[in-house]
């Protein structure tokens, strides 16, 4: 008996289970490992976003989400988020959780719509926290440096991190020939 395929994710014809844990698995260390290694919000950011757009379409949203919440704590174990940011971490986490869920939700439905709607709206919680919420929680030099980080570069490196996993999927649906649907 076949394990339910998740209707809303883009199965590949040949992407079984064992399949779906390896790409979870190659995702995970993406976006677990390479905060360690590169200290770049603008390299990071969008790998980090490919990879959960990619976790919604080829594995599923709620591994997704899962994986969505790992690259805040290990940016922050690496040095790339500073300590001082440590309260942020829960948002960004909440944040990365809307990505996923707008982007799983109008996904399938049109690829600029759903990149823009999802990388518009983590940018908007993002920003809106640091400004209403931690404003009033943190100093202000703190609060400078979050809404640098939380700021337009948040919705940039969605942006381009969306552009980095349609071109994964158009390649994958080239070499594969298969009905991938972007």
């Amino acid at each position: 008996m076949k394990p339910p395929i998740n209707e809303r994710a883009i199965a590949l014809p040949s992407l079984r289970i064992k399949e779906k844990t390896l790409v979870f698995l190659a995702l995970s260390v993406l976006t677990v490992f390479l905060p360690t290694i590169i200290h770049s919000q603008l390299i990071t950011g969008p790998l980090v976003n490919m990879s959960l757009i990619l976790a919604v379409l080829l594995v599923g949203p709620f591994e997704a989400v899962f994986l969505g919440l790992m690259p805040s704590v290990f940016a922050l174990a690496s040095g790339l988020l500073p300590l001082a940011l440590a309260p942020a971490v829960p948002f960004i986490m909440i944040s990365n959780a809307i990505f996923i869920g707008v982007y799983h939700y109008l996904g399938r439905k049109n690829f600029l719509l759903s990149t823009l709607a999802a990388s518009l709206l983590k940018f908007l919680f993002l920003y809106g926290i640091v400004h209403l919420l931690l404003n009033t929680l943190l100093a202000q030099k703190i609060v400078e440096n979050l809404s640098a980080m939380m700021g337009v570069f948040q919705f940039l490196t969605a942006i381009m991190g969306a552009v980095l996993a349609h071109a994964v999927l158009s390649f994958i649906k080239y070499k594969n020939n298969s009905k991938i649907r972007l």
